[in-house]
């Protein structure tokens, strides 16, 4: 009889056991499918902001392109009828060289990429993508955070509005449109590369 009940307790203690592990099994398959889940949703919307993103830079493009290349007519001494124009104020009419337009219509987003990093999916990611979509993110940040903020700058600067030393402020301006326009031609290509690096 002990036997018995010494069995029955070994194969009661063993379906427990079981049991246990199973389910524990079963909820880490579904903490992976889960996971995989969220880590796709993320991809998608990386992607999608990328997109947006590789668009917004395209539009700057090709309108800070023009006006580095009404700055560089300016500096070369090529367009003396627009020299006139802006000598016509006694400030430095920023719209002039936009041709009345905005400086920036669109911002880049990373949002994204944020709320990925926020949740920690990013590590779920390949060292590829991660490093792809790192760079792309950082470079993103040093174009808006650093030479769209230093074209502002120097816009609001009193010293830019001294009519008397125009040239001197359209050079610089000139240098910051150089770097501007730069980096947003690298951008297209690491906005390209990331999203291959996902697909």
């Amino acid at each position: 009889m002990q036997k018995l009940n010494i069995k029955k307790y070994i194969s009661d203690g063993l379906l427990i056991v079981f049991s246990v592990l199973f389910a524990l099994f079963i909820n880490k398959i579904a903490e992976r499918m889960d996971m995989q889940t969220r880590k796709e949703t993320a991809l998608t919307s990386i992607r999608s902001e990328l997109y947006r993103n590789s668009g917004v830079i395209a539009m700057w493009n090709e309108k800070h392109g023009a006006i580095q290349n009404r700055l560089d007519s300016l500096i070369t001494g090529k367009n003396d009828s627009l020299m006139k124009v802006m000598l016509q104020n006694d400030y430095l009419d920023l719209g002039i060289l936009t041709n009345q337009q905005s400086l920036i219509e669109a911002v880049l987003s990373d949002t994204a990429w944020e709320s990925a990093k926020a949740a920690g999916i990013v590590s779920q990611f390949d060292f590829d993508t991660t490093q792809k979509l790192t760079n792309v993110y950082k470079m993103q940040t040093v174009l808006m955070d650093d030479t769209v903020r230093s074209i502002l700058d120097l816009y609001f600067s009193r010293e830019s509005h001294k009519m008397d030393d125009m040239d001197a402020t359209l050079f610089q301006f000139h240098l910051r449109f150089h770097e501007l326009v730069g980096q947003e031609i690298l951008m297209k290509q690491l906005y390209d590369e990331a999203i291959t690096a996902i697909d």
